[in-house]
């Protein structure tokens, strides 16, 4: 993945004749990489501001339960479902991102967004072991 985000930053950012775009959407083709190369999907989602594409709101139940958990203050949200891992973690959204993100906003206070990880996993696992995490 980070030979994938090098190369992806170095075409977005540091070539001159090339319009600049926003550090999620060069991510989104490592994204693209990761899954064509490993099988691993990563997506953003959406937890407690406004979605920047409709593709970034959760998709299915461990995904609403990772956007609960994360607006609830947990870092990352985890599980195994079938044969895969699945990993939800928080992505702060500082003042900087709140322009876009939260364009009605009445305060300047971090917001969270999320990103998704689907890792496939060699052998079956049991089902559904969901646990949230905490930085405390």
């Amino acid at each position: 993945m980070a030979h994938g985000a090098l190369q992806v930053m170095h075409r977005d950012f540091f070539e001159e004749e090339e319009s600049h775009t926003l550090p999620s959407q060069s991510l989104e083709d490592v994204f693209a990489a990761m899954k064509d190369r490993w099988q691993v999907e990563l997506h953003w989602l959406t937890v407690n501001a406004a979605p920047m594409n409709v593709e970034h709101n959760p998709r299915d139940a461990f995904e609403k339960q990772a956007v609960k958990a994360l607006a609830a203050g947990a870092e990352e949200y985890e599980a195994v479902d079938g044969n895969r891992f699945r990993y939800a973690g928080a992505i702060r959204l500082g003042s900087q991102c709140l322009k876009c993100h939260v364009p009605q906003r009445t305060s300047l206070e971090d917001r969270t967004a999320g990103l998704v990880i689907t890792i496939p996993l060699k052998n079956d696992a049991p089902l559904n072991t969901a646990v949230p995490h905490r930085n405390d």
